[in-house]
């Protein structure tokens, strides 16, 4: 009962119209800011309802995400159209990734994109590709969350400066350690809710579109990775025929030593059927 007393007399002296050296005074109460101090953070007073009600004009929120799979007949062509698309949207890659195997060459990109326009670009994206193999599109609402998470920060703050007022008129060292004890709290609360209403923030203004998209690549026979005897003749055929190869290019990297060897032959021979 006693705290309940301690609460309404401090949103009575928060609101009230008196003069600040005088509610100061009132409130710097050495009985009074032991028992303010002994109520914990999450139990503390609301803002008083003048200070938080608003004309604040609620609007839905939500979380748009997307994917889109397809098949590509020229993949270099079409993450090239992806790549010019995405200007006229103000959209932009988040994340890439390319990978390459025997069979095929794909793409896995992460797009976004400002919830606005979302649908058409999603849209847009499904005409690409020679065959469409999976699509999908889903929106959370979130819009609770969302104004619960700001009237939680606007209320941290408003008792934020309900302690700072208080540590203005505190005189002995206890009390004042004990504030600030309080308010390093307070802070810590602010900057974690802050964070999470940030990237919720983001997670609504732009929404989030995952392509990924493939190409087939032709059959190419390797003789390599196959046994039996018809299969080691051809290996050395072909292991013959490349080193013929090797062997002509080698010739030809020398060419300088082949002229200066075809030039001392000449003189040589010269030489000798001058001599003779």
């Amino acid at each position: 009962m006693k705290q309940l007393f301690l609460i309404i007399a401090i949103l009575s002296l928060h609101g009230c119209n008196r003069p600040e050296g005088e509610m100061i005074m009132e409130v710097a109460d050495k009985e009074t800011f032991e028992e303010l101090l002994s109520i914990p953070i999450s139990e503390q007073p609301p803002p008083p309802p003048s200070i938080t009600s608003g004309t604040e004009q609620i609007s839905k929120k939500t979380i748009k995400t997307g994917g889109i799979n397809f098949q590509s007949q020229d993949i270099v062509e079409d993450y090239q159209t992806i790549r010019e698309l995405l200007p006229r949207y103000d959209a932009y890659i988040e994340h890439e990734n390319q990978s390459r195997t025997k069979e095929r060459i794909s793409y896995q990109l992460t797009i976004r994109v400002p919830s606005t326009v979302y649908d058409s670009l999603f849209v847009t994206f499904s005409t690409i590709g020679h065959r469409l193999g999976n699509k999908y599109s889903s929106i959370k609402d979130v819009t609770e969350n969302y104004y619960d998470l700001s009237t939680r920060i606007k209320n941290d703050k408003l008792l934020e400066k309900r302690y700072l007022k208080i540590l203005e008129s505190a005189t002995e060292i206890k009390d004042i350690l004990e504030i600030e004890n309080k308010l390093n709290q307070i802070r810590t609360d602010i900057e974690n809710l802050q964070g999470q209403f940030n990237y919720l923030g983001k997670q609504v203004s732009l929404s989030t579109i995952s392509l990924s998209f493939y190409e087939e690549l032709p059959y190419v026979y390797d003789a390599s990775q196959r046994g039996g005897f018809l299969a080691k003749i051809f290996s050395a055929i072909n292991n013959g025929w490349q080193g013929f190869l090797n062997f002509v290019i080698g010739l030809i990297a020398f060419w300088p030593f082949l002229i200066l060897l075809i030039v001392l032959g000449y003189f040589i021979k010269k030489f000798r059927s001058q001599k003779n």
